[in-house]
């Protein structure tokens, strides 16, 4: 007789092409299920999945309606996380909890409760990650639905370089970068709209203010000071960011290049910072929720997700 699974906060796994299993937590599963017919294994894997997402955002309005603004979960499920080894498949290890929550990226070895998030294991800053999806030509095994996490000045297991996690379907994987774009863009959360990092521009120690309201500007000197030079965020020239290599005091170089709407000349700005990976993303970040701001799609599923 097959034990009875609970969906909620549940998981459904493939371990190979025609099985399949549903956990409720790693210790509570049905056992392998075995299906013969592929679409009929894809129809069962999406009923589950399906399910168990609707309980899930339910419980995430639940949750939700005693959390402030900025501090609402985006996101929470299952995910897998591949050790890659040169040479070697992706090896399997236990699954993590994912929770987006405000501007958090928590990593729980169980489902968690809001009682329990104080005691979240792995917690990173959104603003300070890089998330990207792995294209499926850069998959290291038969997992079709990965994505890698980098952080910035992180320590643990998050210091080694790129994490790379997967999940079971293509709608998982949107629904985690769709939450951590949300992540970002939410407005209440106003620790990422405001960020200033200490550089050296001219051989002059100055301050890099990055503001969601006004964009990117330069003060020297004490703190209120009127800025050197300021620019709107859309005008920064991405494709063109250039890091210089690293120069002997240990500072590392980058080059700004601003656009002038009306005039189209292109001014570059060079500056020396100490912790540039972390400067990178928090402007990855920036303009990542400036550009999704304006897109009235995105705008109108955060609203319905509400």
């Amino acid at each position: 007789m097959w034990p009875t699974v609970p969906l909620m906060m549940g998981y459904v796994t493939r371990h190979a092409l025609g099985n399949g299993q549903v956990r409720a937590r790693p210790h509570l599963t049905t056992g392998v299920i075995h299906v013969d017919d592929p679409a009929a294994m894809s129809q069962w894997l999406k009923s589950i999945s399906d399910n168990i997402v609707g309980l899930t955002n339910l419980q995430m309005k639940l949750l939700n309606r005693n959390l402030p603004a900025g501090e609402r979960i985006e996101y929470m499920g299952w995910v897998y996380e591949g050790v890659v080894q040169a040479a070697q498949p992706l090896a399997d290890v236990p699954p993590k909890f994912l929770i987006l929550k405000g501007t958090d990226v928590m990593l729980f070895d169980v489902s968690m409760n809001t009682t329990e998030l104080a005691k979240c294991p792995e917690s990173l800053k959104v603003y300070q990650t890089m998330f990207r999806i792995v294209k499926e030509s850069e998959t290291v095994d038969w997992r079709q639905h990965c994505f890698l996490v980098q952080a910035s000045g992180a320590s643990g297991p998050s210091a080694a370089g790129p994490r790379y996690f997967s999940v079971e379907t293509r709608q998982d994987l949107l629904r985690i970068e769709a939450a951590w774009t949300a992540a970002i863009v939410n407005p209440s959360s106003g620790s990422v709209y405001k960020k200033t990092f200490t550089v050296v521009h001219g051989g002059r120690a100055a301050g890099l203010t990055l503001d969601w309201a006004t964009g990117f500007s330069l003060s020297e000197g004490t703190p209120g000071a009127l800025p050197v030079w300021a620019y709107r965020l859309f005008i920064l020239k991405l494709q063109i960011f250039s890091t210089m290599g690293s120069s002997d005091d240990g500072k590392s170089k980058l080059k700004l290049h601003f656009q002038d709407a009306e005039t189209r000349v292109i001014e570059t700005k060079e500056l020396e910072c100490q912790i540039l990976q972390s400067l990178l993303f928090c402007m990855h970040a920036f303009l990542t929720a400036k550009v999704a701001s304006v897109d009235p799609a995105f705008l109108a599923s955060i609203q319905h997700s509400n």
